[in-house]
């Protein structure tokens, strides 16, 4: 093994290691870049770009565009997550993503299947609105 590659497999694996500990969270690749140089370790947004789709292929991330002005973020997804039976909130003020497991939103999932032959891909589906805090801090003013 050359030392090109072995760079890149630690590189692979600081990336890895940051989404693992970061997996309740959706990541940009800014935040991962930033993560990575205050470490010591600068690697490049293309490089990082290439690991992610590397780990997308491999089915160990998820990709999620929420929206046209915002980049992709990407999240680890554990063997038996249910990641991808739920829906997200996005908040417009602050910009957090939140997940969202709600038995009602299941019954809506189904029902739009049953009663109008139409799936729905949570993957793709945010709800766009305020959050809590954000809420909290506009009725304080």
């Amino acid at each position: 093994m050359n030392s090109q590659s072995g760079y890149k497999t630690k590189q692979r694996e600081a990336i890895l290691k940051y989404l693992v500990d970061n997996s309740d969270s959706h990541v940009t690749v800014c935040q991962i870049a930033d993560y990575l140089s205050s470490n010591g370790n600068h690697v490049g947004v293309t490089t990082i770009y290439r690991h992610l789709e590397k780990l997308l292929e491999q089915g160990l991330v998820r990709k999620y565009t929420v929206d046209g002005s915002t980049g992709a973020c990407f999240q680890y997804v554990q063997e038996n997550s249910r990641c991808r039976e739920h829906f997200h909130l996005k908040c417009e003020k602050c910009g957090c993503l939140i997940h969202l497991e709600c038995s009602h939103l299941d019954e809506l999932y189904e029902h739009i299947y049953d009663d109008h032959a139409f799936r729905i891909n949570p993957f793709r589906t945010v709800f766009y609105g305020i959050c809590k805090e954000c809420s909290a801090k506009e009725n304080t003013k």
